[in-house]
């Protein structure tokens, strides 16, 4: 790090970190908001050019915006993960037949051959939305498509493994 950027850093720090922070806390309340501004200011300090910034305030409170959005993403991910975890511990204690396994390995194939039937980037806007998490802004990045366009993937997939699974029912009725 040059004498500029820690200077650059040290006057900015000096000037907003106070307001960086009440702004964090009011738009993302939680216990971590003393981190994202941390790694707001970490993030401004590895810009390459720091001093070719030209608006640093409206720059470092974007960088804290955009990392309090990262940690709530996180957060959510963790937060759903860790039922399954609960889930699993409560799974071991039971036992699973070898009919049920059978069973479990039938429908997870049938499900993947469902959606082997669909388009490609149907299934891959499919996937990425119901089972990765992805939003469709995201999705519609990824596959280079609108985000409409993956709304109505997602939409069209959704209404074709319905029917199938409708189908399965109207057999086994």
């Amino acid at each position: 790090m040059t004498k500029l950027d820690r200077n650059l850093l040290n006057t900015l720090f000096e000037a907003h970190s106070k307001e960086m922070l009440a702004f964090i806390r009011g738009r993302f309340p939680n216990e971590e908001s003393a981190d994202i501004v941390q790694e707001a200011f970490l993030r401004v300090l590895q810009y390459p050019n720091p001093e070719t910034i030209r608006e640093p305030r409206t720059f470092l409170f974007q960088t804290a915006a955009n990392v309090a959005v990262d940690y709530y993403r996180r957060s959510k991910t963790r937060d759903r993960f860790s039922d399954y975890d609960a889930d699993i511990e409560s799974l071991e204690n039971t036992q699973v037949t070898p009919e049920q396994q059978c069973e479990t390995a039938e429908r997870l194939q049938l499900f993947s051959g469902w959606l082997a039937n669909l388009p490609e980037l149907q299934r891959h806007a499919f996937v990425l939305f119901r089972m990765e998490g992805y939003s469709h802004k995201d999705i519609a990045e990824k596959l280079g498509i609108s985000v409409r366009c993956s709304e109505r993937y997602v939409q069209q997939a959704l209404r074709y493994l319905v029917s199938c699974l409708d189908e399965i029912d109207h057999k086994q009725g």
